[in-house]
């Protein structure tokens, strides 16, 4: 009689569990950027890992980055948007919430970064490189299309080198990236209100 019970309380725990599981938003985290950075390893392991702990995993559904990165990289190819390996055309709000819908998500978090040319600088022993990285972020609602969060974040970041080393324009990059990932904040609690 107890292995029953015990049986019967295992069961109600797991339908539970996975009752519960399904009631949580679904997050899809995009990520537009230079071809030369969006393959960039450390970059695709920075921006996901920095955007994923917005949503905890006890409240949200995160799909991972390779999937979201896969249906991105696919629903371009499909549309004719990749013109060459260096460059794609954009995809706008539109876009990204047919992508989302395809991936059954309620919500798409939608990152662009860009940046400007890199500017050198060289002194008697000492040569450096800087640039600016802009890092626009959007959190879509998938079923509305309205933006829930809308902000963008200008950061600079540099390389030095002394003395006939070289610097290096990646790490001017991620120092600038870095910069405006951890300034950036998202407030959760609308879709959390939304989904109760």
């Amino acid at each position: 009689m107890r292995k029953i019970i015990l049986l019967l309380l295992v069961l109600l725990v797991a339908f539970y569990a996975s009752a519960t599981a399904s009631d949580k938003p679904t997050i899809g985290i995009f990520m537009e950027a230079p071809i030369t950075f969006v393959n960039n390893e450390t970059v695709r392991k920075t921006v996901p890992e920095k955007t994923m702990s917005f949503f905890p995993k006890n409240t949200f559904n995160v799909l991972p980055f390779d999937t979201t990165s896969m249906e991105l990289r696919t629903y371009k190819e499909d549309n004719r948007m990749i013109v060459n390996q260096y460059f794609s055309k954009p995809v706008n709000r539109e876009d990204i919430q047919k992508i989302a819908k395809g991936l059954n998500c309620d919500y798409a978090l939608f990152i662009i970064i860009s940046n400007d040319a890199p500017r050198v600088s060289a002194g008697l022993f000492s040569m450096s490189f800087r640039t600016t990285v802009t890092c626009d972020v959007r959190l879509l609602d998938v079923a509305t299309g309205k933006y829930l969060t809308s902000k963008q974040i200008v950061k600079d970041g540099s390389s030095t080198a002394i003395y006939m080393g070289a610097p290096s324009f990646d790490n001017a990059y991620r120092e600038a990236l870095g910069k405006a990932l951890d300034e950036l904040t998202i407030d959760t609690s609308v879709m959390i209100k939304q989904c109760e």
